[in-house]
């Protein structure tokens, strides 16, 4: 027995099987900008989500590492301020000299017939007044090195002075030993000299 198939629709809607291609490319046009743009604002959505994320988590643990930064900061200071402190103690070290061990050999230098009445030692470089950066001159002053020496004294005679002139120039503290003046006087020859302090640095 054979089925006969009876379709009661309108003759427009009785073709089966055929797409309207042209209908369904209108669809797809009205509907295709309205899923994209709801695709982007779905994807701006998660990137600011994840974005807003992770600036909290990055902003905790710039919270977390502040005490650290600002100990780590601190001793950065210290360590800078032991340096500078290490320099001066440095700059005093090159500019010291042991007088004692000076004075001890300005006697041995003088003839048994010559004695010192007066010492007197100073700065009298006219560069001494150089400040260094960023500090006054004040406390660029305070270690200043001593660079000349001025000795007075009396001798029995004239010879035992140049005698004394001689033996300063040989010690290893002076140079540019000059004989300043000679007076005589009741005891013998009174006399000056200064001599110029080796720089060491």
């Amino acid at each position: 027995m054979s089925l006969y198939k009876v379709n009661l629709l309108p003759p427009k809607l009785q073709r089966e099987g055929v797409i309207d291609v042209r209908r369904l490319v209108l669809i797809l046009a009205a509907i295709l900008p309205v899923v994209l743009l709801l695709g982007c604002c779905l994807l701006f959505r998660v990137n600011y989500s994840v974005i807003n994320n992770e600036l909290a988590e990055t902003r905790a643990q710039a919270a977390a590492l502040s005490p650290a930064l600002s100990r780590l900061e601190g001793v950065v200071r210290e360590r800078a301020e032991l340096e500078e402190t290490i320099e001066e103690c440095e700059e005093i070290s090159r500019k010291h000299i042991s007088w004692s061990g000076v004075l001890e050999d300005l006697g041995r230098a003088a003839p048994i017939d010559l004695w010192l009445t007066g010492l007197n030692i100073a700065n009298k470089d006219d560069a001494v007044s150089k400040t260094a950066p960023g500090r006054g001159q004040e406390e660029s002053t305070v270690y200043t090195r001593p660079n000349q020496l001025a000795v007075r004294g009396v001798s029995r005679s004239l010879p035992s002075i140049g005698i004394f002139i001689r033996k300063l120039i040989e010690l290893p503290y002076f140079e540019e030993v000059k004989l300043v003046k000679v007076n005589a006087v009741n005891e013998g020859m009174e006399f000056e000299i200064t001599a110029r302090v080796k720089d060491e640095s």
